[in-house]
């Protein structure tokens, strides 16, 4: 990587190593970054060409490789004397790295390909323009309980809210968007119409200048949803319906595009816009309410990988399938749901489907509002993750179970049938219909 960047020939050359002919497929690397004075072979007349590369190595080698200022920051693992001990104070000086937050730089770690891929771009910035300062995104989960809230602030200074929970969390949200000094919000997005997401949109639009305000399409007949239509008309916001594949034009330092969304689903939770967040090479997924099937639907047509997800359905069994998150590959997901929820979020199916992929589970309900930030190469988490033990696999409450008096038996969609089952319905209940069971486990409509 280092000769590359550096634009070294990698023509065939005899190295002068013994373990590195001049058949070897880097061979012209290896010896112009010998020859570079980059990196140098073993005693024994070796080179080593498999063996891992330490964190202290690669300070070494950028140290050698870049024009680094001198630093005065020492690491209590790397003492005077150690064989990395100058370069790592000037990868320190660069702002190339910054070690941990135990006062340590671990230079016997073996270094990541990721690592690497970081610490080599903040190299070549550096060179180029003196610093490795870039601008920040914020992605912001905001604890509104049982919902979803998202603010995102991006490099450029714009601004946009994907949700806002419930109409009791509206003032929650407002008072946390006023703390981060928002006096105007660029873009606000209604991810489908069900209250524990739009609910609480009302207070911020009446709090803050929104200049567009992003729809799925879909209708509904709640008070909720006319209230939020006559808050938008009454600010005077851009009312923009989403289509699915545009790209919202928040940022030029952003790309963000809607993967879904679908005003004439059956279903709320089937319209959810779905939008991937791009920022150079960090990509967050917020898939709102989108169910398995519509999560099969964007596979088919998109490259979903993202290094976050948050969650569809607040961790619900019937999103966050084990497909899909593989798809995905995330590092972090982040679940928004309420402690102590009736629906029992998130369920053990989606902390199994997590701990299979490796990823790192974050939650509202336990850490309360949570920061994601990112340059767009590393991101932190101002949270710590949680135990997604795994347990049997969850099962809707079942106090709905029994007929509820004046109920209708049967029911277009699921939204219709949760006014009066919350939790669903089992296959024995007489409203039961396969079409509401879509992951086929006996419970329609569940939560």
């Amino acid at each position: 990587m280092l000769a590359k960047a550096l634009k070294l020939d990698n023509s065939p050359s005899a190295t002068g190593f013994k373990d590195v002919p001049k058949t070897h497929k880097y061979s012209g690397y290896i010896y112009a970054a010998t020859k570079a004075g980059i990196i140098k072979g073993y005693p024994d007349g070796t080179f080593k060409p498999d063996q891992k590369v330490t964190r202290g190595h690669m300070a070494t080698f950028i140290a050698r490789a870049y024009p680094l200022p001198a630093g005065n920051q020492t690491f209590k693992d790397v003492p005077k004397g150690h064989t990395a001990y100058e370069a790592v104070k000037q990868l320190a000086k660069a702002g190339i790295t910054t070690g941990y937050t135990d006062g340590t730089f671990k230079p016997q770690t073996n270094l990541s390909k990721a690592h690497l891929a970081t610490f080599m771009a903040r190299a070549i910035r550096y060179q180029e323009t003196g610093t490795t300062a870039l601008k920040e995104m914020k992605v912001h989960f905001i604890d509104v309980g049982q919902g979803d809230s998202i603010f995102i602030q991006t490099p450029n200074g714009k601004t946009m809210l994907v949700d806002g929970g419930a109409k009791s969390a509206g003032e929650d949200v407002v008072r946390y968007l006023t703390s981060l000094k928002v006096n105007k919000i660029d873009y606000v997005v209604g991810t489908h119409p069900d209250a524990d997401h739009i609910g609480g949109l009302v207070d911020v639009i009446e709090a803050f200048q929104v200049d567009n305000f992003i729809d799925s399409g879909k209708v509904h007949t709640t008070d909720t949803y006319v209230n939020i239509l006559n808050a938008v008309k009454k600010e005077g916001a851009n009312y923009h319906q989403a289509t699915i594949g545009e790209l919202l034009s928040v940022d030029s330092s952003l790309k963000i595009q809607v993967l879904h969304v679908d005003a004439n689903a059956d279903d709320n939770n089937d319209a959810s816009i779905v939008l991937k967040v791009s920022y150079r090479d960090m990509d967050t997924l917020l898939t709102g309410d989108a169910d398995t099937n519509i999560e099969s639907q964007m596979l088919q047509k998109y490259n979903v990988e993202s290094e976050i997800i948050k969650a569809g359905h607040h961790g619900s069994n019937t999103s966050s399938s084990l497909a899909f998150l593989r798809a995905v590959k995330p590092e972090a997901v982040i679940l928004s749901y309420g402690k102590g929820n009736s629906y029992g979020h998130p369920h053990s199916e989606v902390k199994n489907n997590i701990m299979t992929v490796r990823a790192k589970a974050y939650s509202t309900a336990t850490s309360g509002n949570i920061v994601v930030t990112s340059d767009g190469y590393t991101f932190t988490i101002n949270a710590n993750p949680f135990e997604a033990n795994a347990t049997s696999p969850t099962q809707p409450s079942k106090n709905q179970s029994g007929v509820v008096s004046g109920a209708p038996i049967k029911f277009s969609n699921c939204t219709e049938m949760r006014k009066y089952y919350p939790n669903g319905v089992s296959s024995s209940h007489p409203s039961y219909d396969e079409k509401h069971d879509r992951d086929n486990d006996g419970w329609a409509c569940e939560k």
